[in-house]
């Protein structure tokens, strides 16, 4: 891999997509953070689901550590946030471990790729986004797909209305990601839990 680290300019599109995530970087007010891998992450891992990767999108990336997880697997990474900050965070950390990333402060309904990926691996960006641009962001993780390629989603079930994280019901999810162009794997699907009775359902979606 190339020791140069990639940065883009960010966009200047206002935050128009859900909360101001910035402001929720300035005032310290980020809980949602797991402090280390997701367990759906290191379950998929160890299930070997991704070894043959090779171009991988992660939206919504925050200061997670996944980004960088994929990139020691041998993957190029694309890390994508609303947030400057979270996006300051992600150059860094590539930059200290020497590894060549795409880094963007970016709104994820306007962002495209160069070409289509092996796998976008989603654990927040859905339930952040205000559920009426829901169907246009799922629109753009197939577009982002290569044929047969991978969306890793963690579909937040919080049981409670408004938001952000936005519960992401089961049966509006398959309306979203409808079988015509998405291959759905039986139940029952990962879950992974959060402090207060929050958990994601973990659900490996296949692009036809």
């Amino acid at each position: 891999m190339s020791k140069k680290n990639h940065t883009d300019t960010p966009a200047n599109a206002p935050f128009e997509h859900g909360a101001d995530w910035q402001q929720r970087y300035d005032d310290a007010s980020t809980r949602w953070e797991r402090g280390g891998l997701n367990p759906a992450f290191v379950h998929w891992d160890n299930g070997g689901q991704f070894n043959t990767l090779k171009r991988v999108i992660v939206p919504g990336c925050g200061r997670s550590p996944e980004p960088l997880a994929f990139a020691h697997k041998g993957a190029h990474v694309a890390a994508l946030d609303f947030a400057p900050t979270a996006a300051a965070f992600q150059r860094e950390a590539f930059a200290k471990a020497g590894i060549d990333a795409k880094v963007d402060a970016a709104d994820v309904l306007k962002w495209t790729p160069e070409a289509p990926v092996d796998a976008v691996y989603d654990q927040t960006c859905l339930c952040a986004l205000t559920p009426a641009v829901w169907q246009d962001y799922a629109d753009q993780i197939h577009a982002w797909l290569k044929p047969g390629g991978r969306a890793f989603m963690l579909f937040m079930q919080t049981g409670k209305e408004g938001g952000p994280p936005f519960h992401s019901p089961l049966e509006r999810m398959h309306e979203m990601f409808d079988p015509a162009r998405w291959v759905w794997p039986d139940e029952p699907y990962f879950r992974a839990d959060h402090d207060g009775g929050k958990f994601e359902l973990g659900v490996v979606l296949t692009r036809r």
